[in-house]
């Protein structure tokens, strides 16, 4: 039988994804529920350049899709929910 080494897993601050670290290094840094994230897209600037492809390089400004979605009162109702589930005693049919 040989020993299999094994590997330490992170939990990010945020939200409740798991990983290794140089994955949640990136993944804490880009979380929707951070407050403080990074849109690796915009920049938090809300807009970005795209490129329309055709022949003259048209480059065309549009809201970033990414920041568009960050909502923070669905960050608040997530929160209220996990507190009322800390609070909610765990049964046999949890």
């Amino acid at each position: 039988m040989k020993e299999v080494k094994t590997q330490k897993r992170y939990k990010c601050d945020f939200c409740k994804k798991r990983g290794i670290v140089r994955t949640m290094k990136f993944h804490e840094k880009n979380c929707y529920r951070n407050p403080r994230r990074v849109c690796s897209a915009c920049n938090n600037t809300g807009k970005y350049e795209y490129d329309t492809g055709d022949d003259n390089s048209t480059m065309v400004e549009v809201i970033c899709h990414y920041c568009e979605k960050f909502d923070p009162q669905k960050i608040e109702d997530i929160k209220e929910y996990e507190l009322s589930l800390q609070d909610k005693p765990l049964t046999d049919k949890d």
